[in-house]
């Protein structure tokens, strides 16, 4: 997708990867691939390979997988050196970033000096491409759109220049729900796409990024699902689908192909003797593996998750970023089930080479959850300071320089620690019987949270909107805290904490037949969950009492040990490690 490709969607696991830096001349000679769809585009040149290479690297421009892309492309290139649309290519896949300029430029350049003699496609599309190394994605994206329409027009039948403009439109929604600019005119060109190539895997997969984050992910359950059949060694492809499922409330079936975009990815690697930094998806797949746990109630299979991440990490030569991003999922899933000090002992060691960032997420994380521990044991002054600390970091980091490329940008890490500060001194002031102090910290969490950035690093708070649900909730604003845990359910279906607090909600609004229903959703989300849950001895006591549930709720603790749990099925299976 370019719109993957000229920004950053989320944050990498990595901060550097292998190949990154090469020029596109010195790039390793990839195999031609199955598995990644059926994309085509005849392009001018009496070279067999080259047209293979350059399909290849046309689908993997679809998937957003640059580096393979990038691959492919230079290949293309190296067979038929006057392949214009190779250089055209190699333009598009060297993906966003100041530094990449030059390089975008001077492959975009090759392919004007090639384009003489070639089809009225090609040329059109490569002035298309030179308006965006011309001008970069922001001041070129008119001009870019202007060319692509024109080629439409002429070209009414192709596929390819329609994907290939609803792939750089799609710009997501924005924080109170509204489309990106452009976004409802990319949905129409692949809705149209999804009539006229039902079998074309680039539109599948745009189709899901293009519903992904909106408040009507359904609307692509059936691309979804296909991708895996369609392209069953695109983990990008898996990555994303996985994604949409979890976000449905669909965990067994999100989880079997987030499995598979680890299993492809581990086969790409070994195939190619690579190394493992350059797995496009097994990481962050990992990580959903772990969050998909945590919904659905399983708190040690979500430290399975973790820990084969940070194996992975571990075996790839430990990047600070990388034993970051392992750590902290980690510390989310014992956070999430009440364990801060267990989240508070979570190892996170960066050594010399840490940037700002790095070290700036690592004391954020570890200051939160010491101060999660001192609210638990009643340590006020303890969490006051922590919330001063973290402040204070706060402002250091909002003042560093920013960073490009994969790096964490320290300015992004700022707005993840005020995030977290601010849900951790609304509940303080809570748990000191300000309701009102601690509504405005907790309203002021949520709107940070709104606007935070993609491309940033993970939140690893507990999430403020359900925090300040139970804060109302305390306060006796039931049908506001009702309202909260509405929205946040909507949001995540399938989570059956979240299913929980509405559930609890709707008691204290004396809404028995709904908490009835809202319960028993609970105790079907987790099925499969730790026994000890303590949520999940709330469920069953309410259900084992009837309307006289809401007794049952006051008894049961808010934290138990779930150390007897079962792992669950796909968590406890040895798992291979490439080049450990």
């Amino acid at each position: 997708m370019l719109a993957r490709l000229f920004r950053a969607d989320a944050p990498s696991v990595h901060s550097h990867v292998a190949w990154e830096d090469l020029p596109d001349e010195a790039l390793p000679t990839p195999p031609l691939q199955d598995g990644l769809g059926d994309a085509h585009l005849q392009v001018t040149t009496q070279v067999p390979l080259a047209q293979a290479y350059f399909d290849q690297g046309l689908r993997l421009l679809h998937l957003g997988w640059a580096l393979e892309a990038r691959r492919a492309f230079a290949e293309a290139a190296r067979q038929d050196p006057t392949l214009a649309m190779a250089w055209w290519g190699l333009a598009l896949a060297r993906g966003a970033g100041q530094r990449f300029t030059a390089d975008r430029a001077e492959a975009i350049r090759k392919a004007l000096t090639l384009a003489e003699g070639t089809t009225d496609m090609e040329q059109r599309l490569v002035v298309a491409a030179s308006l965006l190394a011309d001008k970069g994605p922001a001041n070129g994206r008119h001009a870019f759109v202007r060319e692509m329409e024109c080629l439409i027009d002429r070209f009414p039948q192709e596929p390819e220049p329609r994907l290939l403009l609803a792939g750089f439109l799609l710009d997501g929604y924005e924080s109170d729900g509204r489309p990106g600019q452009g976004q409802p005119y990319a949905q129409l060109i692949l809705r149209d796409l999804l009539r006229t190539h039902p079998h074309h895997a680039g539109v599948h997969v745009a189709w899901v990024q293009a519903w992904l984050p909106s408040a009507r992910p359904e609307t692509a359950l059936e691309s979804a699902e296909l991708l895996p059949s369609l392209v069953p060694s695109g983990s990008p492809a898996l990555l994303a689908a996985g994604r949409l499922l979890l976000r449905m409330g669909k965990a067994v079936e999100a989880n079997r192909i987030l499995e598979a975009a680890v299993t492809a990815d581990d086969a790409y690697l070994a195939r190619e003797s690579l190394p493992l930094d350059v797995a496009p998806s097994a990481d962050t797949a990992l990580r959903l593996l772990s969050e998909g746990c945590v919904e659905v109630g399983q708190y040690r299979g979500a430290q399975v998750w973790a820990r084969k991440l940070r194996q992975r990490v571990e075996a790839s030569g430990g990047q600070p970023q990388a034993v970051l991003f392992a750590a902290t999922t980690l510390v989310a899933a014992h956070l999430r089930f009440g364990f801060s000090r267990a989240a508070a002992e979570v190892p996170m060691e960066l050594g010399d080479a840490a940037t700002v960032a790095e070290a700036g997420l690592r004391d954020a994380v570890r200051l939160y959850a010491k101060g999660v521990c001192a609210l638990e044991t009643g340590r006020l002054g303890d969490v006051a300071r922590a919330c001063g600390t973290l402040d204070a970091l706060v402002l250091t980091l909002s003042e560093a320089p920013r960073s490009e490329g994969r790096a964490l940008c320290a300015r992004d890490v700022a707005r993840t620690v005020e995030v977290a500060a601010q849900e951790l001194r609304g509940t303080l002031d809570g748990r000191r019987g300000d309701s009102g102090r601690a509504e405005a910290a907790l309203t002021r969490a949520l709107r940070l949270e709104r606007r935070l950035r993609p491309v940033g690093p993970a939140l690893f708070c507990r999430p403020p909107r359900e925090t300040l649900a139970r804060i109302r909730l305390r306060s006796g604003r039931e049908e506001k805290a009702l309202e909260l845990a509405l929205e946040r359910a909507g949001e995540r279906p399938g989570c059956g904490h979240c299913m929980l607090l509405v559930a609890e909600a709707h008691v204290a609004c004396e809404c028995m037949t709904e908490a009835a229903h809202d319960f028993a959703v609970v105790l079907d989300l987790w099925r499969d969950a730790d026994p000890h849950l303590p949520g999940l001895q709330r469920a069953r006591g309410f259900a084992a009492r009837g309307h006289r549930g809401r007794t049952a709720l006051r008894r049961v603790p808010d934290v138990a040990s779930v150390d007897t749990a079962p792992v669950p099925r796909g968590g406890g299976a040895p798992w291979t490690v490439h080049g450990a």
